[in-house]
């Protein structure tokens, strides 16, 4: 048995020699001549004595474990390495069909809850709500845990070496993606064994919360209510888990995806030209460029075509444009009328039974678009009372509008009235 004072005592004491040597340990067992090196090249003025009594306590301690039916090398005790790896904050991914079998148990525990409330046993039912409530916990830590594993598997994909193939370096990014991303995405999804479980678990604690009102109480319901609030977590914490996986993950298993893609299709091609020439290739396979390329690839034909090409060029005769435009009938050009112009007219014109009416009286030969412009400005001028019409239709130069048109008052004129038409107090 594993004594946790002297065994924390040893860890504390000794941290600065254990933690280098928790990778090593992560990627497999270490021989005794390896342990040996490796202390000592942490230890520069230590003896041969004192890494081997250092080893002994280790051992003793059971913090260094013999490998079965290899004697001469050790590992790290698994608890051992399970808290170091957590004092490291360090996250191991584990299984999609881990959390389905949490499931699959938070189903029993449910029936033997419903069971125990139909035979109205108090003290087991509050067993099981303890149990179904630890068992929530435990998938709400591991969906945590998941979570910074990939954020790690993301991050090692990112900052790995620039010079292997990109196959290689997203290797493990394609293997969490099969392995536990997808198999992940059928759980979570709607009619999927998560949501189904919950829906289960959650049916059988609101019908007790329900028939604990009737019969009466056989456990608090503030348990009841705390478990289904921690489902609920779950719930919504497997699906930020898995959106936060996706978007992690599916940008890096594209990218390898298509730069495979296009290895693939570039070795095709240059076998192809190498066989048999650039005509090989077909002209719908080629891509247009729409730069000038450094280097040229072509057969012989097509290099003495293009050396011609560029020896009788001749430029084309620049064209500018006319510094003016000719107009019809002689007429001077019509600057556009401004807003204070138009606004002036308008004033001018009240009262005015009809605003589009008057627009095209003013600009028959107007576009359709300026005179709806005109006609939404000055129908919002605070200048204006506006009264709605009904509605008709209107022939412009280029079209037909259906619209309720506006009769403008003068604001001031309106106001005015209004005023002398209330009664003064006395």
């Amino acid at each position: 048995m594993i004594e946790p004072k002297r065994v924390l005592r040893a860890l504390a004491e000794h941290w600065a020699l254990l933690e280098p040597l928790c990778e090593h340990f992560d990627q497999g067992t270490l021989s005794l001549n390896e342990l040996r090196s490796q202390l000592a090249a942490q230890q520069l003025d230590s003896t041969p004595q004192d890494i081997t009594s250092l080893l002994d306590v280790w051992i003793r301690l059971d913090i260094l474990v013999p490998v079965a039916k290899s004697p001469n090398r050790f590992e790290l005790n698994a608890q051992i390495h399970d808290f170091l790896a957590y004092l490291r904050r360090e996250h191991r991914l584990g299984l999609c069909l881990e959390i389905e079998a949490y499931l699959r148990h938070l189903e029993r525990l449910a029936g033997y809850i419903q069971d125990a409330f139909d035979i109205r046993d108090g003290n087991d039912l509050a067993r099981q709500l303890r149990l179904l409530d630890m068992r929530v916990r435990d998938v709400l830590k591991k969906l945590a845990n998941d979570e910074q594993a990939l954020v790690a598997v993301a991050e090692r994909a990112k900052t790995s070496d620039r010079q292997i193939p990109l196959r290689q370096r997203y290797a493990e990014v394609l293997a969490t993606w099969d392995e536990y991303v997808e198999p992940m995405i059928q759980l979570v999804n709607a009619d999927g064994a998560f949501e189904q479980g919950v829906r289960k678990v959650e049916n059988v604690l609101l019908r007790m919360l329900t028939e604990q009102q009737r019969l009466g109480h056989l456990v608090d319901d503030d348990m009841l209510l705390r478990t289904h609030a921690r489902i609920l977590e779950m719930q919504t914490s497997a699906q930020l888990t898995l959106r936060h996986a996706r978007e992690l993950l599916l940008p890096l298993r594209e990218e390898a995806r298509r730069h495979n893609a296009v290895t693939r299709g570039a070795a095709l091609a240059l076998a192809a030209i190498r066989r048999k020439g650039i005509d090989a290739v077909p002209q719908a396979a080629m891509p247009l460029f729409t730069r000038p390329q450094s280097t040229f690839l072509g057969s012989a034909s097509q290099v003495e075509a293009y050396v011609y090409a560029l020896a009788r060029f001749e430029p084309k005769p620049a064209r500018f444009p006319k510094s003016h435009k000719t107009h019809k009938s002689g007429e001077a050009p019509r600057a556009p009328r401004t807003v204070r112009e138009m606004v002036e007219r308008c004033e001018d014109a009240l009262p005015m039974p009809d605003l589009m009416t008057w627009l095209l009286e003013q600009e028959p030969d107007g576009a359709t678009d300026e005179l709806l412009y005109w006609f939404s400005r000055l129908s919002r001028e605070k200048r204006f009372k506006r009264e709605r019409l009904e509605r008709r239709d209107y022939h412009t130069h280029e079209h037909q509008v259906s619209l309720r048109s506006f009769a403008l008052l003068s604001a001031r004129d309106t106001a005015a009235e209004d005023s002398a038409s209330i009664p003064h107090a006395s």
